[in-house]
């Protein structure tokens, strides 16, 4: 709760984009999830009141552009950006909500472009009335900085000549910073800033380490899997999956399933104190029934009281911290946040796990303008992992798209270039697509990333 209060998300929108992306909603819906809050986001809108050319009323079904936030009970200050003072006071009671009640609070600041959307347009074209009117405010010098002006001389606040030195000393400084620019040298780019200082980045090359466990370790883990609390009752269908998976555990030349495989790679972690995070659609039981990591109790059970269990919370000696969060029916905003999660997180194994792979779908614009792209656009880094299960295998059009190729259209590969070195491959590489036929294969590349 204190890093939440010390910390804040501030949001600037448009007006078009806050009614018309489904994004803005669907994060949002994160606002009250216990495991994807952040503690409240302002949201301010800067509400020009058209959408590049479209006019409001059909732009949004709303009569405001902000009704979205009313989904989640958000307040709402409507002012007008004309009046300084008005923009300050709602800005400060927006911030003073957010830090009482962690939750989100949104700005709504009615004003205009004065050269259109992108600020280099004839608005006109479309909108002749509004910058009719807009001309003629600009024209009467009735702006922002000039209506503040006179309000502050007239409530002797401040005297014109007062007024006349800010200006100057303003100009003064933007003159100077315009004079430096022209020797300005860029200096070295901050690949991996802040948490990532420690990681190889392109400047260094990585060292090869054994992803290997021992088998003292194995069982280890394979106990902590296999064991539950003292009266804790089970599905019973799920007593027949707990034997098949505690057998193999006690061979040693026995075959290890996908599931196992995965939860040895998790546990393995755990216990060298890395963080493993798991979220997604049914990523708590996993989609095919697969994984099993909360288990919850069948007979002493009421709607408030609802007793679980989760395995890999109970190694002995594990220091790291092992959270699986079942999300919100959403792809985009979960991958969304599981991205900048995994940013700020390098020592941590952070996993978004599709339902089914070619959900991957409704999230798209996460993988093309993020993952596949940031470090080259912004020179920020991520370990994301991301799990696309059962993509492609004849399930019918609506779970059978997630095609390799697809991922593999956005590796940064260079053709004219061939790099034997595999270190070097998984350096320059942007992203890695695998397609893991074994458990062995899934278990290695879990503890390598």
């Amino acid at each position: 709760k204190k890093k939440k209060k010390k910390k804040k998300s501030i949001l600037l929108h448009g007006d078009a984009a806050f009614a018309g992306q489904g994004s803005v909603y669907e994060s949002m819906a994160l606002t009250e999830l216990p495991d994807y809050t952040t503690g409240g986001v302002i949201h301010l809108v800067i509400n020009n009141q058209i959408g590049f050319t479209t006019d409001a009323y059909a732009g949004r079904s709303s009569p405001y552009c902000t009704d979205v936030a009313r989904s989640i009970a958000a307040p709402i200050f409507h002012v007008n950006g004309d009046d300084a003072e008005a923009v300050v006071r709602c800005a400060k009671m927006a911030v003073r909500y957010r830090q009482n009640f962690k939750t989100d609070a949104v700005v709504d600041m009615l004003c205009f472009r004065r050269y259109g959307h992108n600020e280099g347009d004839e608005p006109a074209f479309t909108q002749p009335f509004m910058y009719r009117v807009i001309d003629d405010k600009i024209k009467h010098n009735d702006t922002v900085l000039e209506r503040y002006k006179k309000k502050l001389i007239e409530e002797k606040v401040i005297t014109p000549e007062e007024i006349k030195g800010m200006e100057d000393r303003i100009v003064g400084i933007l003159n100077e910073s315009y004079e430096k620019s022209s020797t300005y040298k860029e200096g070295n780019p901050d690949w991996l800033g802040q948490n990532w200082t420690k990681m190889s980045g392109h400047q260094r090359t990585a060292t090869e380490m054994s992803t290997a466990i021992t088998e003292d370790v194995a069982k280890k883990i394979g106990i902590a899997l296999t064991a539950l609390p003292e009266g804790f009752t089970v599905h019973r269908n799920l007593k027949k999956f707990w034997r098949k998976k505690s057998n193999p555990l006690k061979k040693e030349t026995a075959l290890i399933g996908l599931g196992t495989g995965e939860a040895l790679a998790f546990g393995s972690l755990l216990l060298e104190g890395y963080h493993v995070r798991l979220s997604g659609q049914d990523t708590e039981r996993g989609t095919f029934s697969h994984r099993h990591a909360v288990i919850h109790e069948q007979k002493d059970v009421t709607a408030q009281h609802r007793p679980q269990y989760r395995p890999l919370c109970h190694i002995p000696g594990a220091t790291g911290e092992f959270h699986v969060s079942n999300s919100n029916l959403s792809e985009l905003a979960v991958l969304g946040f599981e991205y900048g999660y995994s940013t700020e997180h390098p020592n941590a194994l952070v996993i978004w796990e599709a339902q089914f792979g070619d959900f991957a779908n409704g999230a798209q614009v996460v993988f093309d303008q993020f993952i596949s792209s940031a470090e080259s656009k912004w020179l920020r880094s991520s370990g994301l992992v991301c799990l696309l299960p059962h993509g492609y295998e004849s399930g019918g059009p609506e779970h059978s798209s997630a095609r390799m190729e697809r991922f593999l259209q956005c590796c940064n590969d260079n053709p004219d270039e061939l790099t034997l070195n595999h270190l070097e491959q998984l350096q320059d590489i942007n992203w890695q697509i695998l397609n893991c036929t074994t458990p062995a294969n899934f278990f290695h590349a879990l503890r390598r990333q």
